[in-house]
């Protein structure tokens, strides 16, 4: 078996990449680094396209040595396992798709041919195995290879040459990522200054926007002013027109009921109006007391006729009474006649009888309207107790039907002895509700309803098996009545 160096396998990659050869060992170095450090934490490491490492314990086993024919003992240890990936067994087994595969027999036994290669693989493993994770610690060499001393101390000047490359290399990048973490930093520097500058940019012209918004707001609001007051006074001077035509229409209307003799009245009525115009008067008040006189002045007109008519008839009234004085007078000239009333008793004979008939008129009216109030009271009262008749009826209708539905229902479900023999009825549905996963019909009875109760739920839904999903009606019970 061919073995490569890590100084070959660096020039291969180099090749493949276009590397320079001390960042190919380097990566490798790194690699198998990285490739140790997942072995001893997790013991198993994957990499994509290449295969998986594992590492696998093995006990202690015997074996004979095959030239003194001793048993000796073989200790555990942990070996390495890789197991390829498929695209990289592919690769490999490309050149040798020619071959077809041969199907060995059952009961061949291999164990020799397993322990002898194993023997060989041990023996042959120094020779084989390459560190490439730490060249300090190199494996124990084969004796029986052989080894030109020469060549193993070129060997080890090429590798101290080469470290002392990486360390420079290693310098190197470690230089350039200085720098360009510098180089970052001042970017970033930068891109901060311009950030802030903008940012400055932006409040300055939020800033002169709003100040420009306010400056126009204030003018607006100046003009609202402006026009309100211009408003205000276009209302003012047209409630002062108004109140003037109103008061020339007052003056119309009263001056006829007003004698105008008077000299010095019309001159306070002249002060009065002149006077007017610098007050203002709200136009609801100036129809209150226009409406106010209109009502004075009908007032006193209805007062004025009634008053004639009561003094028309009153004076009929006297004329009849003086004529049925004067008619027995003529009839018995031997009886004395009745003296003439004056005017004063007359009128105070005449206001006794509107008293008398105005009290009879009031009471009529009282007793009517106490009439009507005690008819509207017991309407009310028989209304009322009709209604709650009819709803004493309706809610033993009610209590009727509840009663016949819950017994209907609880017959129906008596058919099964359990609820027939138990000490609850069924009397309708109190919930559903939905079977989980992994519940059963017992559980959901003994969480709704309690122990010993799945015999209710079964004779409501008809079922004694359940499944996920399924709606399922919990009953509502009532307790059945002892009988005496």
């Amino acid at each position: 078996m061919s073995k490569f160096s890590l100084n070959t396998l660096g020039k291969l990659l180099a090749d493949k990449s276009g590397l320079s050869q001390v960042e190919a060992e380097l990566f490798i170095r790194k690699m198998f680094d990285v490739c140790n450090q997942g072995l001893e934490a997790d013991k198993q490491v994957k990499i994509k396209w290449l295969g998986t490492f594992k590492v696998q314990a093995t006990k202690d086993r015997e074996s004979i040595n095959v030239n003194t024919g001793e048993r000796f003992t073989i200790e555990g240890r942990d070996k390495l396992t890789f197991t390829p990936d498929n695209i990289l067994k592919e690769i490999v087994n490309k050149p040798f798709a020619q071959f077809e595969t041969v199907v060995v027999n059952d009961g061949v036994d291999f164990d020799e041919i397993d322990e002898k290669f194993g023997e060989e693989q041990t023996e042959d493993a120094p020779a084989q195995v390459i560190d490439f994770l730490d060249e300090e610690k190199t494996a124990t060499p084969n004796p029986e290879a052989v080894v030109n001393g020469s060549e193993k101390e070129k060997e080890k000047e090429a590798e101290d040459e080469l470290a002392k490359q990486i360390a420079i290399e290693q310098a190197k990048l470690e230089r350039l990522k200085q720098a360009q973490l510098e180089q970052e930093r001042i970017q970033k520097e930068k891109q901060e200054q311009e950030r802030l500058e903008q940012e400055r940019l932006e409040q300055e012209k939020l800033e002169q926007e709003r100040l420009e918004q306010e400056r126009l707001e204030q003018e607006r609001l100046e003009q609202e002013r402006l026009e309100q007051e211009r408003l205000e006074q276009e209302r003012l001077e047209q409630e002062k027109l108004e109140l003037a035509q109103q008061q020339q229409a007052l003056k119309a209307v009263v001056e006829p009921a007003v004698p105008a003799s008077d000299e010095s009245e019309d001159e306070e009525e002249e002060e009065e109006s002149s006077n007017s115009h610098h007050i203002v008067i709200p136009r609801y008040l100036v129809v209150a007391v226009c409406l106010i006189v209109v009502a004075l002045i009908g007032g006193m007109g209805w007062f004025a006729f009634n008053y004639g008519q009561m003094t028309a008839q009153r004076d009929h009234l006297a004329m009849q009474l003086n004529q049925y004085h004067q008619a027995p007078a003529k009839k018995v000239p031997a009886k004395p006649a009745a003296a003439p009333l004056s005017q004063e008793q007359k009128l105070r004979q005449k206001a006794m009888e509107d008293s008398i008939r105005m009290a009879k008129t009031a009471e009529a009216v009282k007793l009517a309207e106490n009439s009507d109030e005690e008819s509207a009271s017991a309407e009310k009262a028989k209304q009322t107790e009709a209604k709650a008749k009819a709803e004493a009826k309706e809610k033993a209708k009610d209590k009727t039907e509840e009663k016949a539905a819950s017994k209907i229902a609880s017959s129906q479900y008596d058919k099964d002895a359990r609820v027939r023999t138990g000490a609850y009825r069924i009397i309708g549905v109190a919930q559903t509700v939905t079977v989980g996963a992994g519940q059963t019909l017992e559980q959901i009875s003994t969480r709704y309803l309690g122990s010993g109760m799945e015999c209710y739920v079964e004779a409501l839904n008809g079922t004694s098996t359940v499944k996920a999903g399924q709606k399922i009606k919990i009953p509502k019970l009532e307790l059945k009545k002892k009988k005496k």
